[in-house]
């Protein structure tokens, strides 16, 4: 399985080299000469990372997440970070600092726990197929197959209403979706109709596709072009990060409701749906966080009136 990924790889690796334009650098030289290299911070990368993912491993054998250890390991990696940042050169590899722009923050805040609704739930879903409904691995993964079609079918919806309604509604009413049509999961049993959980399985991919795209938009609301590859980096980080920590902590509820609950293993995977469930609640709620609709550029609405624009000042 690993080596499918090299050909792909390469493939990528020449067509990048063909077909992408090179670029002039988005941050000039000063007087002061180039950019440097941030030792400490490139050190700290892996030991702060491992430090963070061995926090979250140890929630599962040291009775939970509100142990200490697993809390001081957490928390320690987060406040090296955060000095860091305070220390950061003034031309970083990726500007951290936008983060505290209301459009970047929401947008990776949001974007970090739909990484939880997606990813963590694609943990979920093909193992109650396989552990309560009984079924093979190939029928459980023919059974995700709604939820990419209603991912698909979204698409089109959601982009061509961002500029209509803005991000937070469209992000709002995606995520209302997903926890609405995650909820059925938590209360079906080993005999409830297929055909009624691909029906949830395709409105669920509906509301997953509606998120990404108006969350991604918002996260370059009011940038310059300097600012623009900075936000790229931090949201789509911060969706990789939700897909990985979400997938961490319901593996972990999950097994700690089967360790409870050994002899009834739907009643534990019930339980980790309620919790995919919440965190799409809580992603709703920052949601309403992101950027609303945007006004027109003064062109189009000078067009759309049939008067002439007003010039632009200097």
């Amino acid at each position: 399985m690993f080596w499918v990924n090299v050909p792909f790889c390469i493939i990528g690796i020449l067509l990048a080299w063909r077909h992408l334009n090179i670029d002039e650098p988005a941050r000039p030289v000063t007087a002061a000469g180039k950019p440097k290299l941030d030792i400490p911070g490139l050190l700290l990368i892996a030991p702060g990372t491992s430090i963070v993912l061995l926090g979250l491993a140890n929630a599962g054998t040291a009775a939970g997440f509100a142990h200490p250890d697993v809390i001081v390991r957490v928390a320690g990696a987060l406040r090296s970070a955060f000095r860091r940042l305070r220390t950061a050169h003034s031309h970083p590899l990726v500007e951290v600092r936008l983060l505290a722009r209301r459009p970047v923050g929401s947008a990776s805040a949001v974007l970090f726990f739909s990484g939880f609704s997606l990813y963590g739930a694609m943990l979920l879903l093909p193992l109650y197929y396989q552990d309560v409904r009984g079924t093979t691995a190939l029928t459980a993964g023919v059974m995700l197959v709604p939820q990419g079609i209603g991912t698909l079918l979204s698409r089109t919806v959601a982009g061509s209403n961002i500029d209509r309604f803005g991000p937070r509604v469209i992000a709002s009413a995606g995520f209302v979706v997903v926890a609405a049509a995650t909820v059925p999961f938590a209360l079906a049993g080993p005999h409830t109709s297929g055909w009624l959980l691909a029906l949830w399985m395709l409105l669920r991919g509906f509301g997953l596709g509606a998120v990404t795209m108006p969350v991604m938009v918002a996260g370059y609301i009011g940038l310059d072009k300097q600012q623009i590859p900075h936000s790229s980096v931090l949201t789509r980080t911060a969706q990789q990060l939700g897909g990985s920590f979400g997938t961490a902590v319901l593996a972990v509820i999950l097994q700690t409701a089967v360790a409870a609950h050994p002899a009834t293993l739907a009643n534990a995977f019930h339980t980790a749906f309620w919790w995919s469930a919440g965190f799409s609640a809580v992603a709703v709620l920052l949601s309403l966080w992101l950027p609303g609709p945007q006004p027109a550029p003064r062109s189009d609405r000078a067009s759309s009136t049939g008067r002439p624009a007003d010039p632009v000042k200097a």
